[in-house]
């Protein structure tokens, strides 16, 4: 008979390195993580900033047109003040006897009107300026001081601009453009 010597497999002794060796490695691996961890955090800081930032610009632009839509809801209503033109606004002025219709005339009610547009465009827009004119090229014009309307035509141009990212400028660019204009017939 054969004999068989079977060999026994005794287990490896793991490999036991100096505690120098393991401190250091560990401690690496640690710094990393919180610098990757780090990383990540700012980019989602960075996020959140754009998306409120997004999010006042759309605010912004939901209220210029709200404020837009009125004086043109107010120019209809008062029609005869439109015709004659009485929506200049350099004739703005708040008139106490036009709480009513029946208290005023309609060029006395176009200056009240725009007295009121005017007030809520300068508190809920910053830098916010309007303007109503005949204009049969409406969407020109840089600023209040320069709005291009040309008296022509029949057709209304309401322009408001506004500084929508508050840099202490109105950029009319098209890649920043900072003006709303809508333009409607009576």
């Amino acid at each position: 008979m054969r004999h068989i010597h079977r060999h026994r497999l005794l287990p490896r002794r793991p490999v036991i390195s100096s505690h120098k060796q393991q401190a250091g490695f560990s401690l690496i691996e640690v710094m990393i993580s919180v610098l990757v961890l780090s990383v990540g955090l700012l980019g989602l800081a960075a996020l959140q900033v754009t998306a409120l930032q997004n999010n006042q610009s759309a605010f912004m632009r939901s209220q210029v047109s709200a404020m837009a839509y009125d004086i043109a809801d107010r120019m209809r209503e008062n029609i005869a003040a439109a015709n004659g033109n009485f929506y200049d606004p350099a004739m703005a002025a708040l008139r106490s006897n036009c709480d009513t219709t029946a208290g005023c005339t309609p060029q006395e009610m176009a200056q009240n009107d725009l007295a009121i547009w005017n007030d809520a465009i300068s508190s809920y827009l910053p830098m916010g300026q309007g303007f109503v004119c005949l204009d049969s090229t409406p969407l020109d014009g840089n600023d209040y001081g320069n709005p291009q309307c040309d008296g022509t035509g029949n057709q209304f141009a309401i322009k408001i601009w506004w500084d929508d990212d508050r840099d202490g400028l109105i950029n009319v660019t098209p890649s920043n453009a900072e003006r709303f204009v809508i333009s409607f017939k009576l």
